[in-house]
């Protein structure tokens, strides 16, 4: 097992994940990284906030795996 770090990006901050998971493989940890975007973009929608989520997941020394971006667009339709 590994250990991954989810860097989550909070607007212009940087939220660094300092403790990190162990997960067994790359594809483990990005797939609990998109199950965390997914949340948290739920909760920031409840708000209001339509913003994109970005998690950085990376390894020990900084090794970058993925970036998962999770996003929502609504296009409004004119009323008749």
């Amino acid at each position: 097992m590994a250990r991954y770090y989810f860097d989550v990006h909070d607007g212009a901050q940087l939220v660094r994940d300092e403790d990190g998971s162990e997960f067994e493989s790359d594809d483990a940890a990005v797939q609990a990284a998109a199950r965390s975007a997914t949340e948290i973009g739920q909760g920031r929608l409840a708000k209001g906030d339509f913003s994109d989520v970005v998690i950085e997941v990376r390894k020990a020394q900084n090794q970058n795996v993925c970036t998962v971006t999770a996003s929502i667009k609504m296009d409004w339709q004119p009323k008749p």
